[in-house]
């Protein structure tokens, strides 16, 4: 090796020697026996940013007598936080649990704008346009009606109850899916109370302080009685539920609930189990008798109010509650002549005794057997022991299941609705029946082999966004057997 690169490289080695030793403690400084300029080092440069970046969106709004406010999901967490424990009790009596939910206090809320007095409440409004309102006597002192989680029975001890705006449930955020960002829940300290489950509205965007009138209560009397409170009307009368209108001469809209649903209430001893409405009973011809709080009564004949969506007990026009002179509740429909409209109704009494038959002419050829024909949105036909119709309000008053299935072309989604094996069972398919023929409103139909369709726990009947429209939901099954707009089951 030639001695200039010997020099350099001892050189090299004895610099890098130099450093090292330096790194492993404090050294007296070196002086570089070079005169090269240092290289120069710089931090990486950033990329700056294109644009100011988003501010988050707000979650919630909140209107108030005087004021609005939109709140952000941070803003609404950095509010007081109030937690405990909330479960339901359906319409049907179906238990949910308590479980742990973390929210802010209706009350802290009404307070970011102004608050309110004994003649306002909140309506709680949902992403899809539900509503329902709570008292002020609801929001702080939590007047609520308890039951017992193991047995369902109400509770005869007070429980303190705090409607709350919910963020988390047992301990997680919860599931935008089924429940929304937000979601109402009644809570109380510990494991002892559910509470009905109408109040517990999910998918919560909205808050409106409103003037409310009076609480009242619907007196039905018939097979059972039962008192049907505001709350229960203004969450049937939801149009996503059973809500109906009617608009009269003066531009003015009526809303309410058909009144044969208040009937269905009280028809027969099971107010909330199967169709709610019992239809072969209304066609006896009892009487029904609306009765406003002066005593002034309109009676019909059962046959007439059966499933006639014409004939509404309003309570609310134009959006806003009823005067002093129709208040709480008044009979309303196309199907009603003027003095049939009474105002002021406080209570609905059914005479289940039938009324006098009208005399029929005596048959002079055979008997012809009885026709087996029903009416409803969804009919079951064919190879049944019983043909039934049902409205849906007689689906939704059965075991309402919530499932995420897979479409064959549109890919994963939630559905709710009731089971079709369910329905099938209620109808009693015969024993040599081997296909379903399903037909929706146009005419469309698809048969699928009835023995799949046994075997299928997750079928449904769907229902959609517009009332009395329901689908077909067939996890397992090709798009075809996924009918729209379904009116009738054939079993054949």
């Amino acid at each position: 090796m030639k001695r200039g690169k010997f020099l350099i490289l001892t050189g090299a080695i004895l610099l890098i020697l130099a450093f090292g030793f330096a790194a492993c403690g404090p050294q007296a400084p070196i002086t570089p026996v070079e005169t090269a300029a240092p290289v120069e080092t710089r931090a990486p440069t950033l990329p700056a940013p294109s644009e100011t970046p988003e501010p988050a969106a707000p979650v919630l709004e909140i209107v108030g007598p005087t004021e609005t406010k939109s709140l952000t999901m941070a803003e609404l967490m950095a509010l007081p936080a109030t937690e405990g424990y909330a479960g339901i009790k359906s319409s049907t009596g179906k238990i949910t649990p308590p479980l742990p939910f973390k929210g802010v206090a209706l009350k802290d809320l009404a307070a970011l704008v102004g608050g309110m007095d004994e003649t306002t409440g909140f309506n709680v409004v949902a992403e899809d346009g539900y509503s329902i309102t709570y008292s002020y006597d609801q929001i702080n002192n939590g007047t609520f009606v308890a039951y017992d989680p193991a047995t369902g029975n109400e509770l005869k001890n007070p429980v303190t109850l705090i409607p709350i705006l919910a963020y988390e449930m047992d301990g997680q955020p919860l599931d935008p899916k089924q429940d929304g960002t937000l979601r109402l829940a009644i809570v109380s300290d510990t494991l002892n109370q559910v509470t009905d489950g109408h109040w517990s509205v999910k998918w919560v965007n909205k808050l409106e302080a409103k003037q409310l009138g009076a609480e009242w209560v619907l007196k039905a009397h018939g097979a059972i009685k039962e008192d049907i409170d505001r709350a229960s009307v203004e969450s049937c009368g939801a149009p996503q539920c059973h809500g109906a209108s009617w608009t009269d001469d003066k531009a003015q809209e009526w809303v309410g609930v058909p009144l044969w649903l208040f009937v269905g209430a009280v028809d027969d001893e099971i107010p909330h189990e199967g169709p709610a409405f019992n239809y072969d009973l209304s066609q006896t011809g009892y009487s029904v008798d609306v009765i406003a709080g002066d005593g002034y009564t309109v009676t019909f004949d059962s046959v007439r109010v059966a499933r006639n969506d014409n004939i509404i007990l309003a309570y609310k026009v134009n959006e806003n509650p009823l005067i002093d002179t129709y208040f709480p509740l008044r009979l309303v429909g196309s199907d009603l002549e003027k003095n049939e409209m009474a105002g002021g109704v406080v209570e609905l009494k059914l005479g289940l005794e039938p009324l006098p038959a009208t005399p029929k002419p005596v048959a002079t050829e055979e008997p012809v057997a009885p026709a087996t024909e029903v009416e409803g949105s969804l009919v079951i036909t064919g190879l049944v022991g019983q043909p039934l119709g049902f409205m849906e309000a007689d689906l939704r008053a059965l075991n309402v299941l919530q499932i995420t299935a897979e479409h064959p072309k549109s890919g994963s989604a939630e559905f709710e609705g009731v089971s079709l094996n369910a329905l099938l069972d209620m109808a009693g398919v015969q024993d040599d029946a081997t296909t379903l023929v399903v037909t929706a409103v146009d005419g469309y139909a698809a048969e699928v082999s009835l023995d799949e369709v046994r075997a299928c726990t997750d079928c449904l009947i769907g229902f959609t966004n517009t009332l009395e429209k329901l689908k077909m939901v067939m996890p397992g099954f090709d798009s075809g057997a996924w009918v729209k707009d379904v009116v009738n089951l054939e079993v054949k």
